[in-house]
């Protein structure tokens, strides 16, 4: 039970992750407003960029309720220095901060 909370956690990423990006924007009517570059190459670049910052444990490929797709950022506890050095957006895409807690890699 102990490691229940991080096999839950790698198979949500895991299923997050395999979900891929058009490339295309939608404006919430089904209607394509812009190109921008695809939204894993984008987590891609910029994934030791966000890891670097003090705090954040992980960088993933997410998606809110609505099916936007976003670029997640994992850290151990939300303070708002951390949020001031968390960009809102990366290259048109939403980024979405989650305090998660130390994660610890399994043995």
């Amino acid at each position: 039970m102990k490691y229940f909370f991080t096999i839950v956690l790698c198979l949500s990423l895991g299923l997050l992750i395999l979900r891929c990006s058009s490339g295309e924007r939608h404006n919430g009517e089904g209607k394509t407003t812009m190109k921008v570059r695809d939204i894993n190459a984008v987590k891609d670049d910029h994934t030791n960029e966000l890891m670097s910052i003090h705090g954040v444990v992980g960088v993933y490929i997410g998606a809110y309720d609505d099916g936007t797709k976003c670029i997640g950022v994992m850290v151990d506890t939300l303070t708002p220095e951390i949020e001031k050095k968390i960009p809102k957006t990366l290259e048109g895409h939403p980024v979405r901060v989650e305090e998660t807690g130390v994660i610890k890699p399994m043995k």
